[in-house]
């Protein structure tokens, strides 16, 4: 093992652990869930309309506007950390209507997004946690 192989290794675990520091900072899964849940509600529906019995065109708007609500509960999610329990809410509250209005990218988009808002609402902060464990 030469220098320029220890100093690659050495920078990405620089960057990982800055990576996991950002991340211990925020509700991580619960943004990412939101995400997910987000391109596969607007996604789904869109590439499949002309596979489903229903009328062309029906569920794509909806599909769309629920989709991009919940990309952005989950981007938001990740930028105001301290506000992720809104945000959870919300994203569980479109996950839900999304089923009714867009079939909620055949389901999967739907349980993912209230998982997600699951998850994005009950987070506490690693001040939060490390009060409660009396440190």
């Amino acid at each position: 093992m030469d220098d320029a192989d220890r100093g690659r290794r050495t920078t990405a675990r620089k960057r990982w652990a800055t990576f996991d520091d950002w991340r211990r900072q925020r509700p991580f899964w619960g943004g990412t869930l939101l995400l997910v849940a987000g391109l596969l509600t607007a996604y789904l529906p869109a590439a499949y309309d002309e596979f489903v019995l229903f009328a062309a065109g029906s569920f794509t708007g909806p599909a769309l506007l629920f989709g991009g609500s919940l990309v952005v509960c989950g981007l938001l999610v990740f930028a105001v950390p301290s506000l992720s329990s809104v945000f959870g809410g919300l994203g569980i509250l479109v996950a839900t209507v999304s089923l009714f209005g867009a079939l909620g990218g055949f389901v999967v988009g739907s349980v993912l997004g209230g998982l997600g808002g699951i998850l994005a609402f009950a987070w506490t902060g690693p001040d939060a946690d490390a009060a409660g464990d009396g440190r």
